[in-house]
């Protein structure tokens, strides 16, 4: 998407003490440099658990789902779910609807479309905070557009979601665009998320994605997802290159991308609304061989991650953790017999049923997204053309332009160990004339240890940025951009093929 690179150069100095990075736990209250806000707390509090699971009924009761299935009865087929989904945003005041066209070439004579809405931002309707998940479904066999296909998981739980965070954002004012999509195509290959991700000018003029949310099943089966998994979820966000074969190990630490600042970025803010739930990070752009909608915005450069249950009723590996040995990982041992083969599990087979969904859980996964994306579209931008001279045992300087049409308060800059996900210490930073340098032990980092730095803006209220990406790495002998990360980031970059959400590669 477009990047407006205006505004003049600053160099900045420490105006006010570090504090701890943590989770605000108070509305209006600024906790540990984490200022909630009031409104967005009464927001998510209005998500409905109820509304999910009607969603799931709704959606299961049409037989079939399944992208080419049109109508093959009254009542069933995808075109059914389709004009379903389309009323559900149509009911809600404010929002924009649209039936979203594309074609889909497993079935090029059959009608296929996404559904489409959203509440245009009141200052920067330019850019655009997303929130996806696909609403067809499958059965054993992806080509099968005839047979039971309920998918009261994997999608109506996710189509629930969608909906049930547009119901309660989408009467509320914005400064940024929130988008709510409901994809089809996506089983056999992504088809309506590449479509729209690479065509948004359709609907908005100089689109400038800011971040896209991404949710496939987080209904919470209630077979695997117990204990305390039911305060879990798991966030995935790919490196640097990104890790998306089977056979592709786990991602570092010590990588960079835009996936990876907007998982920070989750678990930093979707934890301050909801702090019952905790993300389970996954260092990778999905499970191994697996794909979701996310990809295709990753495609297009865009930040991008994938939020779901932690344990499935699937065979499929969540990570490859298991050593590069083993590669791709064995199906995991903590779960039902009936969930380790493709044929019964309750996913991608008739036995996907609306009663295996939690609907609280679905509730609690569908809070920390709205928080997220509320956070967002609330916010001003990230600074452009961030950069750190120095080292990891004097300090850093750091540079970067004023977004323009934003009205920041203050800057925030921030540091990790290479070792670390997430930043340890928050600096406040100004735009007097100053030339300080920031010492890591502002940062929260040892001295001489190799860390990631970057800045963050932050409005008069407390909404905050993404963090300015690429972060600049420092360690004993300097400070230096990643090597290939420019690169990476446009689109197409990496787009080696078109991921399919199947079983057979595994």
């Amino acid at each position: 998407m477009n990047r407006i690179l205006l505004g003049c150069a600053m160099v900045l100095t420490i105006t006010l003490a570090a504090v701890l990075l943590g989770f605000g736990r108070d509305h209006d209250r600024d906790n540990g440099g984490v200022k909630t806000d009031r409104e967005i707390s009464e927001m998510i509090s209005r998500i409905d658990a109820s509304q999910i699971q009607n969603t799931v009924n709704t959606l299961a009761n049409t037989f079939t789902h399944q992208s080419c299935s049109d109508s093959p009865a009254p009542g069933q087929g995808v075109t059914v779910a389709r004009e379903f989904i389309f009323s559900k945003y149509s009911a809600i005041p404010g929002l924009q609807v649209v039936r979203d066209p594309f074609v889909h070439p497993s079935c090029p004579t059959t009608p296929t479309f996404n559904v489409i809405a959203w509440k245009l931002g009141e200052t920067h309707p330019e850019r655009l905070v997303i929130v996806g998940g696909h609403y067809d479904s499958r059965t054993i066999n992806v080509s099968d557009s005839v047979d039971f296909a309920p998918a009261g998981n994997d999608a109506g739980a996710q189509t629930g979601v969608v909906l049930e965070i547009a119901r309660v954002l989408g009467q509320s004012r914005f400064e940024n665009t929130i988008v709510f999509m409901s994809f089809s195509g996506e089983e056999q290959g992504l088809f309506g998320s590449a479509s729209i991700a690479a065509n948004l000018t359709k609907y908005f003029t100089n689109p400038e994605v800011v971040a896209m949310l991404n949710t496939d099943i987080p209904g919470g089966n209630n077979t695997t997802t117990l204990g305390d998994d039911l305060f879990r979820f798991r966030l995935y966000s790919p490196g640097i290159p990104r890790e998306q074969f089977s056979t592709d190990p786990d991602g570092t630490t010590d990588n960079t991308s835009p996936s990876r600042g907007l998982m920070r970025y989750v678990a930093t803010w979707g934890g301050a609304y909801v702090p019952s739930m905790t993300p389970k990070i996954e260092l990778r752009q999905d499970r191994p061989g697996r794909g979701s909608d996310h990809i295709s915005f990753i495609n297009q450069g865009d930040p991008a991650v994938r939020i779901m249950e932690t344990v499935e009723c699937s065979p499929s590996p969540p990570d490859n953790s298991c050593g590069l040995t083993m590669l791709p990982c064995p199906t995991p041992a903590n779960i039902p017999d009936d969930c380790k083969s493709f044929l019964t599990a309750h996913q991608h087979t008739p036995f996907d049923l609306p009663q295996y969904v939690t609907p609280s859980y679905a509730a609690r996964i569908a809070q920390v997204i709205a928080a997220s994306a509320a956070s967002l579209a609330r916010a001003p931008i990230a600074p452009l053309n961030f950069n750190a001279v120095g080292d990891a045992v004097n300090g850093v300087k750091i540079s970067f332009q004023r977004p323009p049409g934003d009205e920041e308060e203050r800057f925030v800059v921030a540091a990790r160990p290479v070792t670390e996900n997430f930043y340890h210490q928050r600096v406040h930073v100004g735009t007097d004339d100053g030339n300080r340098v920031i010492t890591p032990d502002k940062l929260g980092i040892n001295p001489g240890d190799a860390f990631f730095v970057s800045v963050a803006s932050v409005d008069e209220d407390g909404h905050e940025s993404l963090f300015a990406f690429p972060e600049v790495r420092c360690d004993s002998s300097g400070c230096a951009v990643p090597a290939g990360v420019q690169a990476a980031m446009a689109p197409g970059a990496k787009a080696e093929r078109v991921f399919k959400d199947v079983d057979d590669d595994k």
